[in-house]
């Protein structure tokens, strides 16, 4: 089980490799969405926060990822 600050570490990854996006990782976002590129396997609260770091970051610096808005 995680720690709420490890919980935070797992959202700042996320928000961080939304910034980040290379050009092979933006593609990758386009075709198969940002679950793709979340390291975290299964459904559990680790991937979803993953996954709310990474589209908040998008929402926050649509720039980041070339287009505006949320990845599904």
């Amino acid at each position: 089980m995680s720690t709420d600050y490890e919980f935070s570490r797992i959202f700042a990854q996320g928000w961080n490799a939304a910034l980040k996006l290379t050009r092979q990782q933006q593609a990758l976002l386009d075709a198969r969405g940002a679950g793709a590129l979340n390291p975290y396997i299964g459904e559990g609260r680790e991937r979803r926060r993953w996954t709310e770091g990474f589209e908040r970051a998008l929402d926050a610096a649509p720039h980041a990822a070339g287009r505006k808005g949320r990845i599904a």
